[in-house]
């Protein structure tokens, strides 16, 4: 799999987290760290790589099964930002582990990083997104209704639908976006189709 980026958190600093900081690191992946709660860099003026769009995947370390704490709230950024989650270790009944897309041990991280980064995944769509939405804005337009990203061996297909007519113009602005956000996720990316589909209502007579 092509390296992503990744920001990685944990309740407890030392222990599975080191671990899984190896793991990931040497699977080639950029892996930045967050303390989170009290520790937050946003809050106390510095930046984020969650805040500024540089993060594919969250991962997540819980070594023990205990409530929700201050240091679980990096989680729930990933929540708002809407990356994907990958949740290594202990879920509780209370908390939002099951928004996580991905539970796993220390031990199948990288598995499952690599599970959330296919091109069909939550990650890629929301790779995608991000970068339509970044060619959109300056146009005033609104985001497609839907992206649907389907893969069949080495061919990658791209469906953007909207609600509206896109100009021509911005056609040809969202093919090579959409290219070079699939390009963490297959080697192929240069090559996928991409289709600006339009679901306008019907004329009234």
């Amino acid at each position: 799999m092509s390296p992503v980026r990744i920001l990685l958190s944990c309740t407890i600093p030392g222990g599975d987290a080191v671990d899984v900081l190896g793991r990931l690191r040497r699977a080639g992946h950029t892996v930045y760290t967050c303390a989170g709660g009290a520790h937050c860099a946003l809050a106390s003026g510095g930046t984020c790589p969650l805040a500024d769009h540089l993060v594919d995947v969250l991962v997540h370390v819980r070594e023990r099964p205990d409530p929700p704490a201050d240091r679980d709230r990096p989680f729930l950024c990933g929540v708002v930002a809407d990356v994907p989650k990958v949740l290594c270790g202990y879920p509780t009944p209370e908390g939002p582990w099951s928004r996580a897309d991905a539970h796993c041990s220390p031990a199948g991280v990288v598995d499952a990083v690599e599970k959330v980064t296919l091109p069909t995944s939550r990650t890629a769509h929301h790779r995608v997104r991000q970068a339509v939405a970044d060619v959109l804005r300056p146009h005033g337009l609104r985001p497609p209704r839907y992206v649907r990203i389907n893969a069949d061996h080495d061919v990658l297909d791209v469906a953007l639908t909207f609600e509206r007519r896109v100009p021509v113009l911005v056609r040809e602005e969202l093919r090579p976006a959409v290219r070079s956000a699939l390009a963490p996720f297959s080697p192929h990316w240069a090559y996928a189709r991409v289709r600006v589909l339009e679901d306008l209502p019907a004329a009234t007579v």
